[in-house]
Formats: C-alpha cells, sequence, structure tokens
C-alpha cells in the first residue's frame, strides 16, 4: 500500500475542491437547507409526539422510565434514530460521493449521487445498522475528528458527568483513556463511510477496510485534517472580526445605527459559517476519498484517481437556470430576514441584571467544597446565595457534604449513612492544598447567618434516611428564622413537594440533571438545569409559568455572559468572583459590539 502524502493529497483534494465549487455550493445549500427547514422541524414534531404519547413534557431523570414502558412511544424514537442516520448518511455520504465521482471522472448529477446513495442505504436493511448507529452517534461526535464531526456536532458528555469524573484519580483516568479509545476508533475506522458508499462493502467489511488502510496512518489524518481545520478556523476568525467592525465603528460614532448594523453583520456571519461548514465537510471529504484513493494504490501519482478533473466527463450537478435565481433570491431573503430577527434579538439581549450569582458548593478553589471556609470566600466574592448539599447521618443528624461515600475529600472508604455526627464533623476534607472539617446544617446556617449570605440548600436522599428527613431539615431552618430567604432544591421530586407542604414560605426547586422536551410539571418555584439541557424555550416557557430558571454548572466566562444576556434567574458556578464579574461587564456595557460578539461566540461555539 501507498503511503498518504500530505502536501499532495491536500493539493489533490484543493484541485478538485476548487475546479468544482459550483457543485459543492448547491450541494451544500440543498443538504444543508433541507436539513435546517424541513428534516430538523420534522424530527422536532416526532420527538413531541413521542412525549405526547408517554404522557410527559420531558425526558428527565424521573420520566425516564415512563417513556421507556410506552410501546409506541419507543417506536417513534426508533423512527427517529433511523431518520437521523439516514440524514447523516445523506449529508456525509452525498459529499463523499461527489468527491469520489470527481476523483475517477465519473458525471456528478443529483441522479447519480441519489442513485449512489440508495445502493448505499439499502445495504443498512441488514443487522448490521447496529455497528451504524453507535458508530455515527458515540465513537464519531465523541471523537470529534473528521468529517462526520462536522454534521452530527453538539452531541457530547455532559459537564457535570465530566466534572464528576475528574474529581478523582480513577475517574480522571478513566474519562482521557475513553477519549483516547474514542479518538483511536476516529482514525483507524476514518474511512469506512467512504468504502461503504463508494463500493459493494458491508457496514462490518467497511470497517475492516478502513482498519487496515489506517495501519500506521493514524497520525497523518491528524495532520491532514488540523490543517484543514486550522485554515477554515483562520479564515472564520477573519470572517468574524470584518463582520464586527462596523459594529464596533457605529458604537462610537452613530450608536443609534448599532441595532441595524450589528443585526446585518450577526446575519452575514450566520450565512458565512453555515456556508464554511459545509465547505469544510466538503473538503474533509474530498482528502478522506483521495486518502483512500491512494492507499488503495491511486492517488495523483496514477491510477484511477486523477489529479484534475476533466470538466466534459465530471459534469456540474445540472439545474436549468430558474433554480440558480432561486437560490440566489432565497439568499438575500434569508439575509434580510436574519437580519431583522438580529436586529430585534441584539437590542432584546441588553442590560440583565437580575440573574443572581450562587456559589456551587461554595467556593470550590478557595476552601474545600462544603465547607466553612468555602462558604467564607463565596461571601466575599458577593455570592447571592451559596448552594450547600445536606445528607443525613447514621444518628439522625444533618452534615454538608456532597458524596455519600467518603473517599474522594477524606480518603476514608465509609458511607455518610454508616457514620455518626460526631464522626464525621470529626472528619478531615482535603481539595486542592485546603483542607476543613465537615460541617453541620446547623453549624453552616450559623455562620452563613453572621455573613449575611443565604443558602441554597438542596436535600440529597440516600436511601438510608429515617422519616423525618425532611421534616428535620425544614424544622432547623425554620428554628433559624431562615425559612422565608433561604431556598431548598432536591432531584426528587418527591422531596420537593413535600418541603412545599411542609413550609410554603421557603422556595423551593427542582433539579435536572437530563432534560429532553418541554418544561416537566412542577409546582416548584424554579428548575435548576444542567447547561447541557438549557434551552431558549426552556427559559421562555419557565417565565411564561412564574418558574425561575438556574442554569449550573457554568465555569466558562463566555457562557456566563450569554446566560445573563438571555436572563436566566440563576448562575451557579464554582467562580463565583468571576461570574459576578461578567455579569456586572455585561449590565454595565452599553455598545451593542460586545453583544455582537457573544452572539458569534455562540454561532461559533460546538
Amino acid at each position: 500500500m501507498r503511503t498518504v502524502r500530505t502536501w499532495p493529497t491536500l493539493g489533490a483534494a484543493l484541485t478538485y475542491l476548487g475546479t468544482s465549487f459550483g457543485t459543492y455550493l448547491k450541494a451544500i445549500l440543498l443538504l444543508q437547507g433541507v436539513s435546517v427547514l424541513l428534516v430538523f422541524p420534522a424530527l422536532a414534531w416526532l420527538f413531541e409526539l413521542a412525549l405526547d404519547q408517554a404522557g410527559v413534557e420531558a425526558v428527565t431523570q424521573r420520566t425516564l422510565g415512563q417513556v421507556l414502558r410506552s410501546p409506541v412511544t419507543d417506536l417513534l424514537i426508533l423512527l427517529i434514530a433511523a431518520l437521523a442516520c439516514l440524514v447523516v448518511l445523506v449529508q456525509v455520504g452525498a459529499l463523499l460521493v461527489i468527491a469520489h465521482r470527481l476523483a475517477h471522472r465519473e458525471p456528478v448529477t443529483v441522479r447519480t449521487v441519489a442513485r449512489d446513495l440508495l445502493v448505499a442505504a439499502r445495504k443498512l436493511l441488514s443487522p448490521q445498522v447496529l455497528l451504524f448507529v453507535p458508530y455515527f452517534f458515540v465513537v464519531l461526535p465523541l471523537g470529534n475528528v473528521g468529517i462526520v464531526a462536522t454534521v452530527v456536532r453538539g452531541i457530547r458528555i455532559p459537564r457535570f458527568v465530566v466534572g464528576s469524573l475528574l474529581e478523582t484519580d480513577a475517574g480522571t483516568w478513566l474519562y482521557y483513556g475513553f477519549l483516547a479509545v474514542v479518538l483511536y476508533l476516529n482514525l483507524r475506522l476514518v474511512l469506512t463511510l467512504a468504502v461503504f458508499v463508494t463500493s459493494d462493502a458491508s457496514v462490518a467489511a467497511s470497517m475492516a477496510t478502513s482498519w487496515r488502510l489506517t495501519r500506521w496512518h493514524t497520525w497523518r489524518f491528524v495532520v491532514l485534517f488540523g490543517i484543514v481545520l486550522a485554515v477554515a478556523a483562520t479564515f472564520l476568525v477573519g470572517v468574524v472580526n470584518v463582520g464586527l467592525a462596523p459594529t464596533r465603528f457605529t458604537d462610537r460614532v452613530a450608536p443609534d445605527a448599532s441595532p441595524l448594523v450589528a443585526g446585518f453583520s450577526l446575519a452575514v456571519v450566520q450565512i458565512a459559517v453555515f456556508v464554511v461548514t459545509g465547505f469544510v465537510a466538503a473538503m474533509l471529504a474530498q482528502v478522506v476519498v483521495v486518502a483512500l484513493g491512494v492507499r488503495q494504490g491511486e492517488g495523483p501519482d496514477g491510477g484511477a484517481i486523477h489529479s484534475a478533473p476533466a470538466e466534459p466527463v465530471a459534469a456540474r450537478l445540472h439545474g436549468p437556470r430558474w433554480v440558480r435565481v432561486v437560490v440566489g433570491i432565497a439568499g438575500v431573503v434569508a439575509l434580510a430576514v436574519l437580519s431583522v430577527h438580529n436586529t430585534s434579538v441584539m437590542t432584546d439581549i441588553g442590560h440583565r441584571s437580575e440573574t443572581q450569582v450562587i456559589g456551587h458548593r461554595g467556593y470550590p478553589s478557595r476552601g474545600v467544597e462544603n465547607t466553612i471556609p468555602s462558604l467564607e470566600a463565596a461571601a466575599e466574592a458577593r455570592a447571592a446565595y451559596v448552594e450547600i448539599d445536606v445528607q443525613q447521618a447514621a444518628d439522625g443528624g444533618i452534615v454538608v457534604v456532597h458524596d455519600t461515600n467518603l473517599a474522594r475529600l477524606a480518603g476514608v472508604d465509609r458511607d455518610v449513612y454508616d457514620l455518626t455526627t460526631p464522626e464525621l464533623t470529626a472528619t478531615t476534607v482535603r481539595a486542592r492544598g485546603h483542607e476543613a472539617s465537615i460541617p453541620t446544617l446547623e453549624a453552616f446556617v450559623d455562620r452563613a447567618q453572621e455573613l449575611g449570605v443565604p443558602l441554597l440548600v438542596e436535600i440529597k436522599p440516600h436511601g438510608r434516611e429515617s422519616p423525618g428527613y425532611v421534616e428535620d431539615v425544614v424544622a432547623l431552618l425554620q428554628a433559624k428564622g431562615v425559612a422565608g430567604t433561604y431556598l431548598v432544591q432536591s432531584l426528587d421530586k418527591d422531596v420537593v413537594e413535600q418541603v412545599e407542604s411542609l413550609a410554603p414560605e421557603i422556595g423551593t426547586g427542582y433539579v435536572l440533571p437530563v432534560n429532553l422536551g418541554r418544561l416537566p410539571a412542577t409546582t416548584a418555584d424554579f428548575v435548576a438545569v444542567e447547561e447541557s439541557s438549557f434551552t431558549p424555550s426552556l427559559l421562555a416557557e419557565a417565565h411564561a409559568a412564574g418558574t425561575k430558571v438556574f442554569v449550573w454548572t457554568v465555569d466558562e466566562p463566555a457562557a456566563m455572559r450569554g446566560y445573563v444576556r438571555e436572563g436566566v434567574d440563576g448562575i451557579i458556578t464554582d467562580l463565583p468572583a468571576r461570574a459576578a464579574q461578567e455579569r456586572d461587564a455585561v449590565v454595565a456595557d452599553t455598545t451593542l459590539s460586545s453583544r455582537l460578539e457573544d452572539a458569534v461566540h455562540g454561532i461559533l461555539s460546538w
């Protein structure tokens, strides 16, 4: 097998892309346009229908079992998965088929591309489709390598799961080991889809072929993809800077015109990202096809794959002139509609001062989580609330601690429910160079009152509590005179409802680590949503229902600003000082260019 050389491979791929620019542009607009305008809304509608059939508003930790017990919902979910697979196959497969036909000087028309894709799709009507699904929706997105990663983006391990894993040495090794395995599988199977859509090979045979052809070549694909993505990123940075310049100018000389200019600039960036993403996918497809040919004995230096396409043979995606006119008009209309919409959005995401900063377990980088020093650090950082976790000890006492097992922070393989309150408060916990003892809830409340900072108390059942656990927490808050100012939240909906019945004066929250769909039915005063499950529509629905929305755990400055501009009611963060700084900066900033920068960052974030 011949060696894939970096620059000849990139040169050949770029030649095909450049000389067939019109072909790819039409393909990208068609594939992306159909997906955005038809496929994605259809998948969303099917998902809503599946939820309705299960009798739930969303898939959460509480409703998952109910969803899985509904046969109709299960069938709809399978249909959604099948359609999603088909969409990925069509989007990525079409670019690979075009690249293959151009490289082999075969006609490129809508009919020939569709015919090749249909042949490939028929091969999925076999048990081997079970290999296809995890490959496309687990290995490829999480590995974030190659052409499919530009299509199936946004699929990632939730941050709270990653954070939990990284809190222990074993979890850290497990997480990074898993990522290393996924990355390796991505690189070894990178030719799979190209083989699958351009030959008679089955899914398994395509994987086997890719595995064989990429032996000792994984680093070469890293270099190839890295160069393509680096060039694309550089180009987008240039586009963004050009797009921001007019708004920065009008901020200084004509502030009244900034909303309109910012709206238009954002529309230009959105369309540019839309097109550039498509061309990155096309370039990666061409690189994969050229590399595949080289490994099979073809390529720019001989046999089958040609160094440049022959125009008379490799015809363009044919279409009458009116199609080009319609595409042009659609582009102008899209720019106008986006500009009008963005102008409204840019003037609406202005000065949000209501967002509260909540210290997650205090201030973990300045004191061990859920300890008095961490509380003191969060109070000094001007946190509006300090979020803590409470559990019941073996003797019925209430202590402030997150993990049921003490191994992570105390180095002791003992569980909270097996230890008495004196044993727990005598236990030293250590993290990030800090150490302290586990406090009782009463001691924590006393110190919080002295500091003048209210608490957000999360009641964590471990399954071995006495029947009066929740009553004891509520009674303590009432006895301390803080029931009207403190908040209480829980993952357990029954606990939330019990707190409400015992003390209506306490503000309650329902914690949602996973929420796929609409706002769940809840009587809580707020929902605490993990970042991965937050959507603007969920926020709007919650506010329309009179329910506040807290988002956790937000540690990225750009995300902090984004949530403030969105108007969320609270940010739960490990970095309360930085969150307060970013919140205040958003409130104080009267320019449109900074809002535009944050909006662009949101577009470019995958």
